[in-house]
């Protein structure tokens, strides 16, 4: 196998981005968020209230597919690893698998009253589990897409610096225009509004995948050889960065699954169904401060962790205050979006590091397994998000059924007590926690430039598999 010429390699690690290609590629993550956004925001809420589903029934559905998903992940990673066409590795999955999962998009956010419960829920089942699996095949290529465009880290945590804001753009829109949207197309028929604010959302997801696809280019030429699963579930041993990553997006997971229990809290505890879309409007704005922050913050610090670290515990603090603010004032709504300003930038730093510090654990699995597998990686690190958002989704179902919550009705004192308990100590709690793993990461920038050059010294860019 041909090693990769000096000339190239410098040339790959040098790369500088315009901003022209930094938007292209972020625009994948917008279109991401038409479905991400929809989903982990209002899936529950559509599914216990619109489409009138038991909340412990929906806990379970919801947390089924997200662990087969999971499961799934580090396979969709190995297929995208081996995947070579005349357009690269993962660049032909945010091309041709969009258009199935934005058509399940429209088909998740679905369903018709007339059929009895048992034909919606299955109904239900069936296009959400299509669903994720059909998102982790756009997905997966696009958070692994990093390390064949560039080496150099600092580009990196700037290219994930402008997929989170543009993440977070996508959000805000969303979380804006949602809501209004269904009272507007639907005509008082909520079933009907949340479908078509799904197409229109979906359509809108469209030509931006085809922005990401034709506005980069693999330019890291690394052979890949097949590699056993043996050997690929190998480097996972020992492999502190991407436990640590692990950790720090299992916990991120949890708190996302969490959130869904965020509108509940704003129409039941708050009695303001549109305070929700103004909130998370200025929660998901503040989030692209946070996260073209790390554009430069990057450069201030000698370890990429310190930066969602600080994210974790200023989103967490946040949280845990809301918990204590008397939603129904005119004074507590203001200090509630205080704290959601804080919570958003929060939110994006963590968000923004976090993603751009995985594709660095390309290299260091290079370095010490001496096999390619940024594809798996980034599944494996998506495969612990997607556990904690499963485990917390159901739960969130779970406390609905177990605290007696009654679908469009007013709810008891215990009822709104653990919506709120749920909604704001939990998540800051779980984001205390996330800061605690991010402790634990080693892979500094002194310690990533040795490794680099280490491989490059003994031929590692070769990437032959370790037998």
């Amino acid at each position: 196998m041909t090693a990769i010429t000096e000339e190239h390699t410098k040339q790959n690690e040098d790369v500088q981005f315009s901003i022209p290609q930094r938007i292209g590629y972020a625009a994948g993550d917008f279109a991401n968020n038409m479905s991400w956004a929809l989903v982990s925001g209002y899936l529950m809420y559509f599914l216990t209230d619109v489409a009138l589903l038991n909340a412990t029934a929906v806990g379970f559905m919801l947390m089924v597919p997200k662990l087969f998903d999971a499961v799934v992940d580090p396979f969709i990673g190995d297929l995208a690893d081996r995947t070579e066409t005349r357009w690269g590795r993962y660049r032909p999955y945010i091309l041709f698998a969009c258009i199935p999962m934005l058509i399940l998009n429209i088909l998740t956010f679905s369903t018709f009253l007339s059929w009895s419960e048992g034909g919606r829920f299955a109904w239900a089942s069936v296009t959400y589990v299509l669903l994720v699996v059909a998102y982790s095949l756009v997905n997966i290529p696009y958070s692994a897409m990093p390390a064949v465009l560039t080496r150099n880290t600092e580009a990196r945590s700037s290219l994930s610096s402008y997929r989170m804001t543009a993440a977070f753009l996508s959000a805000t829109l969303l979380a804006f225009f949602l809501l209004r949207i269904v009272d507007w197309v639907g005509g008082g028929d909520a079933a009907a509004g949340y479908q078509r604010a799904a197409i229109i959302f979906s359509l809108l997801a469209l030509p931006f995948y085809i922005w990401c696809f034709a506005a980069n280019k693999e330019v890291v030429k690394i052979p890949h050889v097949k590699v056993s699963y043996r050997n690929l579930f190998g480097t996972l041993v020992g492999n502190g960065p991407v436990w640590t990553l692990a950790g720090a997006f299992f916990c991120w997971g949890i708190l996302l699954g969490a959130t869904s229990m965020r509108l509940y809290y704003f129409r039941y505890n708050a009695d303001n169904e549109l305070l929700f879309a103004n909130n998370t409007t200025i929660q998901s704005a503040l989030s692209m401060v946070g996260a073209i922050s790390i554009t430069w913050l990057v450069f201030k610090v000698r370890n990429k962790s310190t930066l969602p670290q600080i994210g974790f515990v200023v989103a967490g603090l946040a949280s845990i205050a809301c918990f204590f603010i008397p939603i129904q004032t005119d004074t507590g709504v203001v200090l509630y979006y205080a704290m959601s300003v804080l919570f958003g930038i929060g939110q994006g730093m963590i968000l923004a590091s976090l993603f751009g510090m995985v594709p660095d654990t390309t290299e260091y699995t290079i370095w010490r397994y001496r096999i390619l597998a940024a594809g798996f990686v980034s599944a494996f690190i998506t495969f612990a998000m997607k556990v904690g958002t499963a485990i917390s989704t159901a739960g969130a179902g779970w406390v609905l059924g177990w605290i007696g919550y009654v679908p469009n009705e007013q709810q008891n004192d215990t009822t709104l007590f653990w919506i709120n308990f749920f909604c704001h100590v939990f998540i800051g709690s779980l984001c205390l926690v996330g800061a605690i793993c991010l402790r634990f990461y080693r892979l500094d920038k002194k310690s990533y430039a040795n490794m680099v050059a280490d491989i490059s010294a003994r031929g590692d860019d070769q990437v032959v598999e370790k037998m």
